[in-house]
């Protein structure tokens, strides 16, 4: 399992000391975290079985025969996966290697602003952070603001290193952290990508977001794609591989094109995987998140939460996956 998710085209260094102590909750979010939820249940009869691609596709298109969500089709020229060759991942495949679960010692989402905002990007931080508590369903904080590391800078590139970014923050995980996520206005690549929207790690807890590419700051279009790009990152944080299945936030980007023509919701396969890492009641979590919609005036996706609230009221005390009637 490659330990860092990619989202392409998708000590010393810090100021004080890039630690706890060097950083100070100005905001906390949701003090309360809802009784669990039933998990979704697994699907049957492929498990420690070697799956290829097409039989990842046959077993999670059985699985949600009924569901009306939108297959994914043949990627065009220039698209994420007619460049990367990705699996995808069943709800077995993540339930059996999923470790980032909401618990009594972890159930914070923390976000960490990296070097100086202008106003306009420092709201829309902290609206991230209101979309968090809704999106995820738990508690979220959001740290002041510190400098990128200096050593992390490559001056020939005029960019930061996305991954050295991300060891540097690992050190510093709060222990009750489900995720602490560092955005920032900086521009970033990463291994062979020449730049970054964001990049995740699937094991230490981290993500950081890149703003720098996302365009002008203050505009509902600069809004919904920081959200968009903070709830895939932070989706790989949980566990969750890029959906080769059906049209998701969760799909591997090669351009912000093709970012703008996804949802910013996940499909009702991704819905599940983190149904079981947060346990989250679906209801109320859609009811959330659609007062947060529109209170940030994103029309269409406060609407399409209305109608997955509406599908979800049947979802409860349910036993068996989301599948849409």
């Amino acid at each position: 399992m490659r330990e860092l998710r990619r989202t392409g085209h998708h000590g010393a260094g810090w100021r004080v000391v890039f630690g706890l102590a060097g950083l100070s909750a100005v905001v906390v979010l949701g003090l309360h975290v809802l009784e669990a939820a039933t998990p979704a249940a697994a699907p049957a009869g492929h498990r420690g079985a070697a799956l290829t691609p097409e039989g990842r596709k046959a077993i999670v298109y059985a699985q949600y025969v009924s569901t009306e969500w939108p297959k994914l089709g043949e990627p065009t020229v220039g698209e994420w996966l007619s460049i990367v060759a990705e699996p995808g991942q069943t709800y077995e495949e993540f339930v059996r290697t999923a470790r980032n679960l909401r618990s009594d010692q972890r159930h914070t989402i923390y976000l960490l602003p990296l070097g100086r905002m202008d106003e306009a990007t420092q709201k829309v931080v902290t609206q991230m952070g209101e979309f968090a508590q809704a999106y995820f369903d738990c508690r979220v904080k959001v740290f002041r603001a510190v400098e990128l590391p200096k050593a992390s800078y490559v001056h020939h590139r005029k960019q930061y290193n996305a991954v050295d970014v991300l060891a540097r923050m690992s050190r510093y995980v709060p222990d009750d952290a489900l995720a602490l996520v560092g955005v920032t206005t900086a521009d970033m690549y990463g291994g062979d990508l020449e730049f970054l929207f964001g990049l995740a790690s699937l094991r230490r807890r981290v993500a950081v977001i890149s703003l720098h590419r996302t365009g002008e700051a203050g505009t509902p279009e600069f809004l919904r794609r920081a959200l968009k790009s903070f709830a895939h990152e932070t989706g790989h944080v949980f566990g969750l591989r890029h959906c080769v299945f059906y049209s998701c936030c969760m799909n591997g980007s090669n351009s912000l094109a093709e970012s703008d023509g996804q949802p910013m919701h996940v499909c009702p396969l991704c819905h599940d995987k983190l149904r079981h890492a947060l346990a989250f009641d679906p209801a109320a979590r859609f009811e959330k998140l659609a007062a947060v919609y529109e209170d940030l005036g994103l029309e269409a996706e406060a609407r399409m939460a209305r109608e997955r609230f509406v599908w979800a009221r049947g979802l409860a005390g349910a036993t068996t996956k989301s599948e849409e009637p």
